[in-house]
This record gives structure tokens, C-alpha cells and sequence, in this order.
């Protein structure tokens, strides 16, 4: 076999996912511009420069004394995209190789996370806004509209005549005719007026989504850029029209000209702001208002809004509906509808879903406003939906949810600990264990995950203070138990009503009135009160102290964009490998039987490594497997006797919970041997 050239192909074929779980149906979206998720035709020619190492002796690694027993080896070092001479098919996302050849997280690979999103419903009119902070300088750096008029070609402030006009880019009805293959209708309008924006969340790429109520109207959900390279010029003027705050003074004028008008570029261009500098508020005009797609029939009450990511480039919104007990998951990347949820009755016999958080499984848990069930569903195969039983005090009380790195679920009101049981998969998770937290009473609700051994939750009390709850300490049994209220508790005074973490781990107290307000807080939960409405320096108008005053914010959703990506979809990386046996090369051309997996690996605390295979005859043409296939958190993976076939897929992710460490891969090795033949 050595002078026979014996070595293995071995193709990198995938980009890394960020969670444990795949939305496949992202790589089902045929009209959307992302990345496409198939691998190219392979071809199957031997890579001389990769060596398979011969298993001698009489007890192989394949578990018998076959002689055809062959080690397949993986790195180190491992072969990555941005090599010199890179392969054409590997492409991977997010890894690097450490000085070692080790295969590790690349943190530094991904875009800052370090804006706030909040939605301000009120303004000079109930249509609403949203409001873009800096959480370093605690300053407005950019506002906008929550609808466009511009998401189609063609589009304008005309009226929608179903294709051009002020149309939304999709809607209830066409995504209906979709999936029952009728002729869609043409498009619905946006509405322009009493849009009370309520939920926000922020993807990988720092792009935003905000959903719009739309109450006794049309709920909605708009799409909003995170960077000027993402925008898009549409006037074709050689500029962007944008909002940024032009006179530097931390805060968006939105009538420049004093008319008592929103601003936008026919209003402006009438009569120009009085300060002569440029406008700072476009209105729907705004070139960083990617879409708008109208959610749900009408008088749906558009509340909930949460993000799952399949990878860092294709993420899958899911907002609900108060009124009717839905949701709906749209594509990030189109704004296209792909598919719905109806919850069972019991989870909307009031206000309806409220707000919602998707977890490391991919499983999405949602709650009312006020007393009524936590409900949840799989994202990955959505008609699986169910509703976790109430407490033994009676039912649960929510304002806001959330989930912290054990995976357990937090309802903000009378603030509670859900544990499910998740010892059979999908099927017990209504069965788990509620924690109550004795005397605490509070809004909107956030985790962390911080590098120390603790971890806290973070809830609003009273609309004044921020209460951390040390959730690392609090006892774990499989019954319902109240538990007092922790004088040691770390506290922070600030008005609030919705809670966030920044990507330094900082909180943040929203308020439903005046004075957003950042605290800091250090690795151990220490925190350094804030100073609320201090004083300004200049001409400024933010930062005021700690503080910057929006006015009428109403947000209680993952605003930052931290939840995602370190619970929902933590910091991670991956390899898709393909091996190739060299049975076929043997006379008689045998069949080839995969015996054992096994690998090396550095795994710091919050670290992991997950391995998944899949055997055939060929590579499968897509990565929808993954959904499907077992994942392996330790070495060795022994194979059974259905595992045969020329071919072995691989998938291997590193994750970590600490942006600071991280798994590291050393090296892996598939066994195999030749039978029959």
C-alpha cells in the first residue's frame, strides 16, 4: 500500500455553526443571497501530502486482528482557508491554529457586538423609533424609523399597489399561497403610523431586528444594518443617507428644522435644519433600513422576538403574536417567511406571547405578560410544541425571559428558575422544576456568564433597582422550592424596566422613562453604582453621569445581542471533514467499516468539544445531517456495524461559554478496515 501512494483525501467542505443544533431549513431558503451551504462535486483523487498511518500488531485499534485496519489522521496542523496554498473546498469560519498546529476558536474573527438597540415607541407621533447607543461612551449614535417604504425594487412613499409603492417585502398571505403552492397575492402595505416597536435583538454580524406591534393594525418586523457596509444606497446618490449624530453632542436630533415633522429628505430638503449642519434622522428614508415584512393577519399584536442562529451569516428570526398565540420564523437574510408555529391554547389565554429566548438546544421558550404558562416548541422541527407545568405556588408570573449557561429557563414578574427535564430529549421537557426566588418582584430579565465561578441573573425590582441573582449557588433539586431573597445579592440603583449585558458584561437598567443607564460590574459580580442623570460636560447631551436620556424605551429582549451569542449560540467554531477509505483500492474492491473516532483535546472549564460523523457511500451534498446526528462530547466514539461505506463526514465543533479561553483540538484519528470483497 505505501508504494501504492496509501493516503486519504481529506476536504474541509463546511462552514463552523454557532450552536449545537442546526436550522437546516436555512439551506433551504432558495431565494435568499446567503451563502450557499452545498459543498461543490468532490473529487475523490488521493492527497499524497496526508499520510495513513498502518495499525500493526495482533489487537489493532479497530478492535480485532484485521489486517486491513487503518488509522486516519487529522491534523495537527490542521489545514485552514487562509493557508498560502489553501485547498478550494475547505472553508472554514472562526478557527485559527495556535502556535502548537492546534485547532482553536478565533475570537478576534468576529465583528464587536458593542451597540444597544431600543425601541422607543413614542416620539413626535406613536409611530416609534429605534434608538442606537454606544455602551462605551454611553452616547446616540444613530436613530431610525421602524418601517421602509424601500424594501422591494421599485419601492416609494407612494401607496402599495401590491408591487410598487410602500410594500412590504413579505406578508402572511403570500407565505400561506407559498405553502399551499397557490399564486401569491401581491404585496400588502407597510403601515406607516402606530407601529409601537416593542422587542429588539441583534444577530452575530451586529445587524438588528425590531418587532413592530402594530396593535388593532399590522404587526411587523424590520431589518436594520449594523455597519455602513451593509447598507445600501438606493437613491443612487454616491452617499449613504443615514442617521449619525453630526454635531457630535450624543444625541439624534430627529427635527432638525423645528417643523414638529420627522425628518426625512423631502422634508429637510423644504426647509433645511436650523443648526446648518446635515440632518441626522432620514426617516424612512434611512439607507440602513434593509427590510419590512408584515408578520401574521391583522390585529395580531406583534410582541415577541428572538434569533437562532445557524451559523454567523444566516440567522433565523422568530417573533410572536399576543393575539394569536403564533409564531413565525423569518429568514434574516431575505425577510422571507419560511415557517410557522401555532401554540396550544393554554399558552395564550391572555396577552399571548410576550417575549421569548431561544436556547443551546434550539429550543425556543416563550411566556405572557402576567400570570399564564411558559410555553415552548423546537425550532429545528417546529411542530413539536409544548408547555411546561405550573409551579406548585400556582402559575407562573413573567415579564421578560431568559436562559443561563446551565439551560435553565427565567421568567422575570415574580422571578422564577424553570429546569426542565431534558433526560428524553423533546418529550419531558414540560416536566421539569421550578425555583422561586421569595419577595422579588420584577421586569425584564437577563444572565451573564461570567469568568468567575459564579453567575448571576439580573432582574429589575421595583422600577429602581437591578438585583443579582447569584444562580451558580442556588440549590438544584428535581422539586419545586422557594428560596429567600440574598441581602449579599449584588445590587445596582437605576431606574428600570428592561435589563441587558454588554459584551464587557456591564449591565444595563432601561427604563420605560427617561434615564438609560450602563453599571459596572467586575468578574466576580461587584458592582460600581452608577451615576444616573449626572452631569454632562459642554455642549453635550449624553453621557449625563452613566446615563443617557432616550425617553419612552420599551425594551425587555436580548437588546445586546449577548444572550446570543453566549447562550443561544455560543462562541464557537468548526470543521467538516470528509475521509475517503482506500478499500475500494484492495483487489476485490471491499466494502469499508468504520470502527472508532477518537482525538486529543485541551478543554478549559466552560470548553467543549462535539464531534458528529456520518458514513456512506458518498458525502451527503448537504449539511441537514447534522440535525440528525448524535453529538460526542468525549473520546473515544465507538462505531456499530451499520457504519460502512467509502466515505466518513465529520463535524466538529469547539465551543466556549468565556470569550477569554477556549477549546483546543490536538489532533484526531478515525479507524477503519476493509470486509467482504
Amino acid at each position: 500500500m505505501a508504494e501504492r501512494g496509501r493516503a486519504i483525501v481529506l476536504w474541509t467542505v463546511a462552514v463552523a455553526l454557532a450552536g449545537c443544533t442546526l436550522d437546516a431549513s436555512a439551506t433551504l431558503d432558495a431565494q435568499a443571497p446567503a451563502p450557499d451551504m452545498r459543498p461543490p462535486d468532490l473529487d475523490f483523487a488521493p492527497r499524497p501530502d496526508l499520510a495513513v498511518v498502518p495499525d500493526d500488531g495482533p489487537h489493532n485499534a479497530c478492535g480485532d486482528t484485521n489486517p486491513t485496519c487503518e488509522a486516519y489522521v487529522v491534523g495537527p496542523p490542521f489545514a485552514l482557508q487562509g493557508d498560502p496554498q489553501p485547498n478550494p473546498l475547505e472553508l472554514d469560519t472562526n478557527l485559527k491554529r495556535d502556535q502548537a498546529g492546534a485547532l482553536v476558536i478565533d475570537g478576534a474573527s468576529l465583528p464587536p457586538f458593542d451597540k444597544l438597540w431600543l425601541a422607543t415607541p413614542a416620539g413626535l407621533s406613536v409611530d416609534g423609533s429605534v434608538s442606537k447607543l454606544d455602551q462605551g461612551s454611553v452616547r446616540e449614535v444613530a436613530r431610525y424609523r421602524t418601517v421602509t417604504c424601500y424594501s422591494r425594487r421599485g419601492g416609494s412613499t407612494a401607496a402599495c399597489d401590491g408591487t410598487t409603492g410602500c410594500c412590504s417585502l413579505d406578508d402572511w398571505q403570500r407565505y400561506q399561497a407559498r405553502k399551499t403552492m397557490m399564486t401569491q397575492p401581491g404585496h400588502e402595505p407597510v403601515q406607516r403610523t402606530v407601529n409601537l416597536p416593542s422587542a429588539t435583538a441583534v444577530d452575530w454580524s451586529g445587524d438588528a431586528f425590531v418587532a413592530n406591534r402594530g396593535e388593532q393594525g399590522q404587526s411587523s418586523v424590520t431589518k436594520i444594518a449594523g455597519d455602513r457596509s451593509r447598507c445600501l444606497d438606493r437613491n443612487r446618490n454616491g452617499r449613504l443617507d443615514t442617521s449619525e449624530d453630526t454635531d457630535g453632542n450624543g444625541i439624534i436630533d430627529v427635527d432638525c428644522n423645528g417643523n414638529a415633522v420627522w425628518d426625512n429628505l423631502d422634508d429637510v430638503g423644504k426647509k433645511p435644519c436650523t443648526n446648518g449642519l446635515a440632518q441626522e434622522f432620514y426617516g424612512e428614508d434611512d439607507e440602513c433600513l434593509l427590510w419590512t415584512t408584515n408578520t401574521f393577519a391583522t390585529r395580531a399584536t406583534g410582541r415577541a422576538l428572538a434569533l437562532a442562529a445557524a451559523d454567523f451569516r444566516s440567522t433565523s428570526v422568530w417573533a410572536g403574536s399576543g393575539g394569536y398565540g403564533q409564531f413565525v420564523r423569518l429568514s434574516g437574510a431575505t425577510g422571507l417567511t419560511m415557517d410557522d408555529v401555532q401554540l396550544p391554547q393554554q399558552c395564550y389565554p391572555g396577552t399571548g406571547p410576550y417575549s421569548a429566548v431561544v436556547d443551546r438546544a434550539g429550543i425556543l421558550w416563550s411566556a405572557e405578560l402576567g400570570a399564564g404558562r411558559l410555553c415552548y416548541f423546537d425550532t429545528a422541527n417546529s411542530k413539536n410544541v409544548g408547555s411546561a407545568r405550573d409551579p406548585q405556588w400556582g402559575a407562573a408570573t413573567a415579564v421578560g425571559v431568559a436562559v443561563d449557561r446551565d439551560l435553565d429557563i427565567w421568567v422575570g414578574g415574580d422571578v422564577a428558575r424553570y429546569t426542565p427535564d431534558r433526560s428524553n430529549g423533546f418529550k419531558n421537557l414540560g416536566n421539569g422544576w421550578w425555583t422561586r426566588i421569595e419577595a422579588l418582584h420584577g421586569a425584564g430579565i437577563a444572565a451573564d456568564v461570567r469568568a468567575s465561578p459564579d453567575h448571576f441573573v439580573w432582574s429589575c425590582r421595583n422600577n429602581d433597582t437591578l438585583v443579582g441573582i447569584r444562580a451558580s449557588a442556588l440549590p438544584r433539586r428535581k422539586q419545586d422550592v422557594m428560596v429567600p431573597l440574598d441581602d449579599h445579592w449584588p445590587v445596582i440603583h437605576a431606574p428600570c424596566y428592561g435589563v441587558g449585558v454588554d459584551s464587557d458584561q456591564n449591565l444595563w437598567a432601561v427604563p420605560q422613562g427617561e434615564y438609560t443607564t450602563r453599571a459596572s460590574v467586575d468578574g466576580s459580580g461587584k458592582v460600581t453604582q452608577p451615576d444616573v442623570g449626572g452631569p454632562t460636560v459642554g455642549d453635550n447631551f449624553c453621557p449625563a453621569g452613566d446615563s443617557c436620556a432616550l425617553g419612552g424605551v420599551d425594551t425587555i429582549s436580548d437588546f445586546t445581542g449577548y444572550g446570543l451569542r453566549n447562550l443561544t449560540s455560543p462562541l464557537s467554531g468548526g470543521y467538516s471533514v470528509v475521509l475517503n477509505s482506500h478499500c475500494l483500492d484492495r483487489p476485490g474492491a471491499p466494502d469499508t467499516l468504520w470502527r472508532r473516532i477518537e482525538w486529543q483535546a485541551d478543554l478549559p472549564a466552560g470548553t467543549a468539544i462535539t464531534v458528529r460523523y456520518l458514513a456512506g457511500y458518498a458525502p451527503p451534498t448537504n449539511l441537514a445531517w447534522i440535525t440528525s446526528a448524535i453529538g460526542y462530547t468525549s473520546s473515544p466514539i465507538d462505531l456499530g456495524p451499520g457504519d460502512t461505506g467509502g466515505s466518513l463526514r465529520l463535524y466538529i465543533q469547539l465551543s466556549t461559554l468565556d470569550p477569554a479561553v477556549t477549546a483546543r483540538l490536538l489532533g484526531l484519528t478515525a479507524h477503519a478496515e476493509c470486509i467482504g470483497g
